[in-house]
């Protein structure tokens, strides 16, 4: 009997692609972050995101016109927990229960219309963005209001990208190659950025653990950059 040999064969750009429209408008060249302590891989089909360089990242706040209370409000420096989960746009503060420092209660509320957290006056903040509003002469009431304006220059070259973990930032793309960054060194990837592409559902390197609501909130993300699954 003849010895029988099998092997898996690497996975490729055929297995995930289905149907891309144009792949000179769909794809982009990016850079994969260095290693850090060890090399970086991300493989075919890896879903990505940003790692914003911090100085491509910027803040201002102010209190809403019209405040009863005139106490103030003051970013931390650095004003975000970490560059990957501050998102860009206005964040919404807004007083829920009046007073002065200590009793004053905030709700935070991200640019994406979801609640941060509460803050309370007087008390440091530190989820997704840092801040600490101080009462002033006159306590607030519920319904003063700050805003917290972030802008994040996402098309700055220094800007690089990592595989994607839920929470952390949101998908701009996904892999077309397998691609390694050794330690210390960037490397340049290719993606696919936007659609209309039509990806093989099982082809997807979804992050290890997973749960249901964060791989079916990846794949909304995915279909609003016209990127579906079959």
């Amino acid at each position: 009997m003849l010895p029988y040999y099998s092997h898996t064969a690497p996975a490729r750009e055929s297995d995930l692609l289905k149907q891309e429209y144009d792949p000179q408008f769909c794809r982009e060249n990016y850079t994969l972050k260095a290693g850090s302590g060890s090399e970086r891989k991300v493989y075919l089909g890896t879903p990505l995101m940003l790692d914003v360089a911090t100085a491509n990242l910027a803040a201002a706040a102010a209190a809403v016109a019209g405040n009863t209370g005139n106490g103030t409000i003051a970013l931390a420096d650095p004003f975000y927990t970490t560059v990957k989960a501050v998102q860009e746009g206005r964040y919404t503060v807004r007083c829920t229960t009046g007073g002065a420092d200590a009793t004053s209660k905030f709700q935070v509320e991200g640019p994406d219309g979801k609640t941060v957290g509460e803050a309370t006056g007087g008390a440091a903040f530190a989820k997704q963005v840092k801040f600490t509003i101080s009462g002033g002469g006159t306590d607030f009431v519920a319904g003063d209001s700050f805003v917290i304006d972030v802008a994040i220059d996402q098309e700055d070259p220094t800007n690089t990208r990592v595989a994607w973990v839920p929470g952390d930032g949101a998908i701009i793309g996904l892999s077309l190659r397998n691609t390694t960054a050794p330690d210390g060194v960037a490397v340049e990837g290719l993606s696919l950025d936007r659609g209309p592409a039509i990806l093989s559902a099982d082809k997807i390197v979804w992050p290890d653990g997973i749960t249901a609501t964060d791989k079916a909130a990846g794949i909304e993300t995915l279909k609003q950059i016209n990127i579906i699954q079959r």
